[in-house]
């Protein structure tokens, strides 16, 4: 992580990882000399869990106070997922600190209502079984063929998954099941954005349902990446970076 800079990259990482999956990424920025932050969510990777339930209002005011604590003053957000629900309310509240958006297999609408009963259900059984049969779950949803051919690939995935405190899983999936609709702002978002699909992703957020959020920002870029499925930027790093860097660059030039 580099601090103590002006302007970062902010990584917002996918559920129910944690910014671990950015790992190429952070070689790859640094290489170029690009600036980051990257952090984990409440019961995520290396964060202690929240002692109450939290909003993704929560998260993103959460995040707020560790950017300012740095001195760092602009941020070009990349959020895969649930890190693209978070950079939607930061539009919304404070758009004065964002540069640029790198939205990744993300969507702009809330979730349906069955989507929600979804989402209780799982909590409900993660309070009777554990968080094993999620996490074999989300392996298998969110990865490309390609990844599930690398072994390495998909062990690497399932311990970062497994890093998530079960208290963590069930306070995340309710605030996913509660956030906001974001539609109505992306007309709003003035500042560039690149949006990224995976070619592969057909069970999570598919690359039509990602592209209407570069559809509603006037002047976006939308890229849809070969072997990778809901988590381009672990599953195709190489790609994921070319496209990432120059529009960084792009931005900050």
């Amino acid at each position: 992580m580099r601090v103590f800079v002006e302007k970062a990259v902010l990584f917002l990482h996918a559920f129910p990882l944690n910014s671990k999956m950015f790992c190429d990424q952070f070689k790859a920025l640094e290489k170029e000399g690009i600036p980051y932050i990257a952090v984990d969510y409440p019961g995520f990777g290396n964060e202690r869990n929240f002692l109450s339930d939290y909003t993704i209002e929560t998260l993103t005011d959460l995040i707020l106070g560790k950017i300012k604590d740095l001195g760092i003053k602009k941020v070009i957000p990349v959020g895969d997922s649930m890190g693209g629900y978070i950079m939607f309310d930061m539009w919304r509240r404070y758009n004065e600190i964002v540069d640029g958006f790198v939205f990744v297999s993300t969507r702009a609408e809330a979730d349906t209502e069955e989507a929600k009963k979804g989402r209780y259900a799982t909590i409900d059984r993660i309070k009777k079984e554990g968080k094993d049969f999620l996490i074999d779950f989300m392996l298998e949803a969110q990865t490309s063929p390609s990844t599930k051919k690398d072994s390495q690939k998909m062990e690497k995935l399932r311990c970062i998954m497994n890093e998530a405190t079960e208290e963590g899983i069930i306070k995340a999936l309710k605030a996913l099941a509660d956030r906001s609709d974001n539609t109505g702002i992306l007309p709003s978002i003035n500042v560039p954005a690149l949006v990224v699909a995976g070619t592969d992703d057909e069970k999570v957020t598919p690359p039509d349902i990602v592209k209407n959020i570069a559809d509603g920002i006037k002047g976006s870029e939308f890229v849809v990446l070969p072997d990778s499925a809901h988590l381009p930027p672990f599953e195709n790093p190489d790609g994921f970076n070319r496209v990432l860097i120059e529009f960084i660059k792009n931005v900050w030039s």
